[in-house]
């Protein structure tokens, strides 16, 4: 029986096949629109805010975006219908790494009232997390004879490839520092307290002179040195630092009192033995800018710190945008092989009851049989592969949401189609790398590492430098010591009855000293070795950043590249879904007059869903490739909409 005999039979059932895989090449090429007013409406967002000085944030409260996206569009399916700006959204207010970086903002904030009051900084952490890879689209030739399904020619088993197991590489998130050193400076030469600081300490004193300490022969002692007197006593100190290294040091106290108890009081201000020195160094720990290091380093990890929150910021983004994209795609490819699984099981059904008339060949019906069989098997793995990336993706926008109460939180439906990214870049490719080289965060933040590596190098050259400070004291009343020989006085009140003398003492008086002292290591082998390395450690961070900045060239390069080929392949596998919708339209017109094999038609099908399925995963990668090159010039942040408010000004130090 010739395939004439049924050609027209099977007419209906091409025809609604084809019509059924038509229907999604239409739904890809339609205008986006919504997309586009997405887009604009992103890009007027308002800027972000921050709870932390100097630390950007996004300006996004968390009612605003439930009102956007805590909701599925539509209540009866259960299902969050989502859109990219709202992904962004959600991720600017959920995602986890953006809130553990925010908290770092507080550490670097805190950094400088600790410099200020003369302690050292806190590390900056600069640790980034990239987005997971996600699972994506599976690549696909061009108008291949080799299906990623059935082989049309045969009825050999399916070679479609069944993964064991889940990758769970794929919803990893990869980590890399910023920081361009790997071994910390030295603390170089010491910096003073500038926080003021006060001690004081009152008590009681019984004198008790029974026992004498002045000689061996008890017998000798007078009575007044018999004496027991309960006394009190009191000083208070207070200690101050400044910035060009000088220290100052008050006191007050009634030592004197103490011993002489008649005069003695609880307040040493009543009858105060004061004193006061100035010290300033003049080689070693001397200089503003040397005293004040710590609190530029402080001001500039700030900045630091700020910088690696927005780098966080556009690795967060680029990979909500890269995800969302790839479940796009892969929302489109259930399309695709749903309607090629209904356009084969018409195919099937119209087949088979060609076969009961006798007028098809039972081969036919099995190579349909097998065309059903390997498309459903498709369909599934295409179904899984977008529900593992809705779970990826619900890991940077709604983590939380993973461990919630809900045993199964609703399904995240991607609502923005697949559109042609932005015009073709005009820019020249110097400009180009040169706008990469001043806007991206982290080639900033590694310029502000170098500044303070400067700072930690010049405390390292100050604390080779030999020690040698000036001081003056003053101070009143300077009886300090009682007499070592019997002084006489009142034997009721201890007393002595004469201000004499005392044997050993000093009478008292005001006292005025002023020199120098010196601390001078014959070798000071530990500072030299200090210097070196913290040069040498310099110099390597100095290199890293120039191999950064060459990164980053090669990476607009690279974008620019890679940008250029997704869009000519794009391009090719809109045309190849044309070309096969002509090819299955010329098949299914020789078929139907009789020249034609039902094996044929079924060939042209596979290959136009495959066909389909190439140009969504080359559409999105377009798309992603577009997002990479915003990525690595530093705009990615702009061209979403999303404004920063880190105060970039200029650096400023507090002096105490």
């Amino acid at each position: 029986m010739g395939l004439g005999h049924y050609s027209v039979v099977g007419r209906r059932a091409l025809q609604f096949g084809v019509a059924a895989i038509c229907f999604s090449a239409v739904l890809r090429s339609a205008p986006c629109a919504e997309a586009q007013q997405a887009s604009a409406a992103l890009r007027t967002s308002a800027p972000l805010s921050n709870a932390v000085p100097d630390a950007p944030r996004p300006l996004l409260s968390l009612a605003q975006i439930s009102a956007q996206t805590a909701g599925p569009a539509n209540p009866q399916d259960g299902k969050l219908y989502l859109s990219l700006q709202q992904a962004f959204k959600m991720a600017l207010e959920n995602n986890l790494d953006l809130q553990i970086e925010q908290i770092d903002q507080s550490i670097a904030e805190g950094g400088v009232p600790l410099a200020q009051g003369g302690g050292l900084p806190r590390p900056i952490n600069f640790a980034i997390m990239e987005a997971p890879a996600g699972v994506g689209g599976a690549a696909v030739p061009l108008l291949s004879y080799s299906s990623p399904g059935l082989a049309p020619a045969s009825v050999d088993p399916i070679p479609s490839t069944i993964s064991s197991s889940y990758n769970t590489g794929r919803i990893l998130e990869t980590a890399h520092s910023l920081s361009l050193g790997t071994s910390p400076y030295s603390g170089g030469s010491l910096v003073p307290g500038f926080d003021a600081q006060l001690l004081g300490r009152y008590g009681w004193l019984r004198r008790n002179p029974q026992v004498s300490l002045l000689n061996g022969n008890p017998s000798s002692e007078t009575p007044a040195d018999k004496a027991t007197t309960d006394n009190t006593l009191g000083d208070t100190i207070l200690t101050k630092g400044f910035s060009p290294g000088t220290t100052v040091e008050l006191g007050v106290n009634d030592f004197v009192q103490s011993f002489y108890s008649g005069r003695s009081s609880a307040v040493p201000f009543s009858h105060p033995n004061a004193y006061a020195l100035i010290a300033q160094p003049l080689f070693r720990n001397a200089g503003r800018a040397n005293n004040t290091r710590f609190i530029a380093i402080a001001n500039t990890n700030k900045k630091i710190s700020s910088a690696v929150l927005e780098q966080q910021m556009i690795s967060t983004i680029a990979g909500v945008d890269s995800l969302y994209t790839d479940l796009i795609s892969l929302q489109d490819g259930v399309q695709v092989q749903q309607q090629a699984l209904t356009a084969a099981e018409q195919l099937l059904s119209n087949d088979q009851q060609q076969l009961d008339t006798g007028r098809l060949p039972p081969i036919e019906v099995t190579r349909v049989e097998s065309l059903v069989t390997s498309t459903r098997v498709l369909l599934e793995q295409a179904k899984t592969l977008r529900d593992q990336q809705e779970v990826i993706l619900r890991t940077l926008i709604d983590p939380r949401s993973l461990t919630g109460p809900s045993a199964q939180p609703p399904e995240i439906v991607a609502t923005d189609p697949l559109s042609s990214p932005h015009a073709e870049v005009e820019t020249p490719l110097p400009e180009l790398v040169k706008l990469a080289l001043d806007t991206r965060p982290d080639v900033r933040q590694a310029r502000l590492q170098i500044v303070n590596g400067e700072r930690q190098v010049a405390g390292s050259a100050n604390a080779v430098k030999p020690e040698i400070d000036i001081y003056g004291t003053y101070e009143t009343r300077g009886v300090v010591l009682p007499g070592l020989l019997d002084t006489g006085g009142s034997p009721l009140t201890g007393n002595t009855l004469l201000d004499q003398v005392p044997t050993g003492g000093s009478r008292s008086s005001t006292l005025y000293e002023a020199g120098i002292q010196f601390y001078l290591p014959i070798q000071n082998r530990v500072a030299k070795a200090n210097l070196i390395i913290d040069k040498a450690t310099l110099r390597q961070q100095q290199l890293r950043e120039t191999q950064l900045e060459s990164t980053v060239a090669a990476e607009v390069r690279n974008a620019i590249t890679a940008l250029h080929a997704a869009e000519n392949a794009a391009g090719a596998a809109v045309k190849a879904r044309e070309l096969q919708e002509r090819l299955l339209s010329a098949a299914q017109e020789s078929f139907q007059a009789g020249y034609g094999t039902n094996l044929a038609v079924i060939e042209q099908e596979t290959y136009l869903a495959q066909a389909q399925a190439s140009e969504v995963v080359a559409k999105a990668a377009w798309s992603k490739a577009a997002v990479q090159l915003d990525r690595v010039t530093g705009q990615i942040l702009d061209r979403t909409g999303i404004g920063l408010n880190n105060g970039h000004g200029k650096e400023q130090t507090n002096q105490p």
